[in-house]
C-alpha cells in the first residue's frame, strides 16, 4: 500500500518536526507492551518505543530502503522489521499497540483502521497520529489531510471509540486513542 502524498524528507529534519519525548509520554506506554507500528519509515519513532517496552516492536513498511534504517538503528533491540502491504494482507501479528502515525490520508482509512482492530490484543488501543489541519512545513495537501473529527467519524465506522479527546501534539500533530467498542450481549431471562 504506497499512501498518496507521502514522500520522506531528509532524515534530520524529518525528526525535527515531532516532540518525539511528548508524543511518548502521550502515548502511555507500559514496559510489557507490544506494538505494531506501520509506516516505521527512519524509525524516528519505532526506536524510542523499543528502549521504553520490554515487548516486540513489529515495523512495517514497503520501502526497502526505510526497513533497512529502521533495521540498522534497531540491530540491538527488540523490533522486528517487515516489508508488508498490510492493506492487502493484514498486520499478521497482535499487539497492545497499533500506531498508524502520519498514514490516514491514504485512499481506505476506514480498512485500515478495521486492520489495525483486528491487530489488537484485548484492551489494546490505537494510536493516531496525523499533521494538524492547517499550514504545516509537510505533510499531505490539505484537501487530503483528515482533521480530528474525521478520523473520529472513520473510527466509528470501523467500530472503534475515542479513548479520550484528540489532543494537540506541537509543534504540528495531533493525537487520538482508539479502541474496539464493546460488544454488548442481551441475555434473554425466561
Amino acid at each position: 500500500m504506497k499512501v498518496r502524498d507521502s514522500g520522506m524528507p531528509e532524515e534530520t529534519y524529518w525528526e525535527s518536526l515531532f516532540d518525539i519525548p511528548a508524543i511518548l509520554a502521550w502515548m502511555n506506554l507500559d514496559h510489557r507492551h507490544s506494538v505494531a507500528e506501520l509506516g516505521c519509515g527512519f524509525g524516528t519513532f519505532t526506536i524510542p518505543i523499543a528502549k521504553a517496552i520490554d515487548g516486540v516492536v513489529h515495523a512495517f513498511d514497503i520501502d526497502p530502503v526505510m526497513l533497512a534504517r529502521t533495521s540498522e538503528r534497531a540491530a540491538s533491540l527488540r523490533v522486528e522489521c517487515r516489508e508488508r502491504d498490510v492493506l492487502a494482507d493484514g498486520f499478521g501479528v497482535r499487539a497492545d499497540r497499533v500506531l498508524l502515525f502520519n498514514i490516514l490520508h491514504c485512499d481506505h482509512p476506514v480498512r485500515l483502521l478495521r486492520l489495525a482492530a483486528e491487530a489488537l490484543n484485548l484492551e489494546g488501543q490505537i494510536h493516531v497520529i496525523h499533521w494538524q489541519h492547517r499550514d504545516t512545513p509537510r505533510g499531505p495537501d490539505l484537501s487530503i489531510r483528515p482533521a480530528p473529527q474525521q478520523v473520529i467519524e472513520w473510527a466509528s465506522e470501523a467500530g472503534l471509540s475515542p479513548v479520550e479527546e484528540a489532543r494537540e501534539l506541537p509543534p504540528w500533530h495531533y493525537g487520538i486513542k482508539l479502541r474496539n467498542r464493546p460488544i454488548s450481549f442481551s441475555v434473554e431471562t425466561p
